[in-house]
């Protein structure tokens, strides 16, 4: 949920054309290595919210894995785990302390399959294509990272130790 003006969101050329995920934050990073501000209003209210099982929240967070790690200009500076940890900590805490203990378990579960799912996406270059297929929440994005992968082979115009996920599809 953010706000850009659009002048300047266009003359730093939108969000990138290729990644998975985080396509804001990538900008906000672009945009405040221009010079640009990035401000956090935290008495905004935003109401948006997801109801995801398990398996979802694993093939999210591979997704997110995956971003950060294709994007490491961007989040190699910021540790994500840190505030995962904390932040399972104390909704654990509010739970337990508000009478809904019996929600624990599901939180548990929930945080353990974001993890895993985060971890595994952060290594996805050592996974085999197959286990990224089935991991991933858009198998689609990894067949048009084969294709450009495939079509720069052929085309020696873009040499052949260009970085494919760089540069838009």
């Amino acid at each position: 949920c953010a706000a850009y003006d659009k002048e300047i969101f266009v003359s730093l050329g939108g969000f990138i054309k290729r990644t998975l995920f985080n396509e804001d934050m990538i900008y906000a990073a672009k945009a405040a290595k221009a010079g640009y501000k990035i401000a956090y209003c935290g008495d905004a209210k935003v109401y948006h919210s997801h109801n995801y099982s398990a398996k979802e929240q694993f093939h999210r967070n591979f997704d997110l894995g995956v971003s950060q790690a294709d994007h490491p200009e961007v989040f190699s500076e910021f540790a994500s785990e840190g505030e995962g940890v904390r932040m399972v900590k104390e909704t654990a805490a509010y739970l337990w302390n508000n009478g809904y203990k019996r929600m624990i378990p599901r939180l548990f579960i929930l945080s353990a399959s974001k993890w895993l799912g985060y971890r595994l996406g952060k290594g996805y270059r050592r996974l085999p294509d197959k286990l990224v297929q089935k991991f991933t929440s858009d198998p689609s994005y990894w067949k048009r990272k084969a294709l450009k992968r495939a079509v720069e082979h052929i085309d020696g115009s873009k040499g052949y130790g260009k970085n494919p996920d760089k540069e838009g599809v």
